[in-house]
């Protein structure tokens, strides 16, 4: 996500409404089915590496690959291949994609014992021309669904203030994890396509 001081473009704010969620301290974690197709199949993917063989899954930046972790915890593999059946009409492929976070990943734990996972973005399409994000809400009743945690939704209307500077104050806050300072906090249109990040200077 791209920090809104570099967005100069975007103060003052219009009258667009903004879907505010918590940002959260964690490690880039991406899960996608692919359900035809040479590339058919479950993929495991962190920022940079996609631990599709043996060799790669054991090549973890952490004691253990907590990415492979948070996809068995919570079954990923098999709830995607029935949210694409359920919802992806006649898409090609899910994509779930979020934070791992807690213990040993970042300095901030959010008080939890081992790790965790949150959804920020789901996604269906064909190849890279042709996706749908759903927005933070149609995501959330979907991962609700298959009781996938997605990240906290602080606000479904805001508008931009008049200022960068301000809304770096309105990024600061409580976690709704564990009541501390939170990371700060993510922007999207209503309808998923566009979003940004606002870094609390608190954090």
């Amino acid at each position: 996500e791209e920090r809104c001081q570099n967005l100069s473009q975007l103060f003052p704010g219009d009258e667009t409404k903004w879907v505010v969620t918590e940002k959260i301290d964690g490690s880039s974690t991406t899960f996608t089915y692919k359900r035809k197709g040479k590339n058919k199949g479950f993929y495991v993917c962190s920022r940079n590496v996609c631990f599709d063989t043996p060799e790669k899954a054991e090549k973890c930046y952490y004691d253990s690959n907590i990415y492979l972790e948070m996809a068995e915890k919570y079954d990923i593999e098999n709830k995607l291949k029935e949210i694409l059946e359920k919802y992806g009409g006649d898409y090609d492929f899910v994509t779930l994609q979020g934070e791992t976070y807690g213990e040993s990943v970042q300095k901030r734990t959010y008080s939890i014992e081992g790790r965790d996972f949150m959804a920020f973005n789901l996604i269906f399409g064909n190849d890279i021309n042709n996706q749908d994000r759903l927005s933070s809400t149609q995501m959330k009743t979907i991962l609700d669904e298959y009781t996938i945690p997605s990240v906290p939704i602080l606000n479904t209307s805001y508008q931009l203030p008049q200022t960068c500077d301000e809304l770096l104050i309105y990024a600061d806050g409580e976690s709704k994890l564990d009541g501390k300072t939170r990371e700060g906090i993510v922007l999207r249109t209503q309808d998923g396509n566009n979003s940004f990040k606002a870094v609390s200077n608190k954090f």
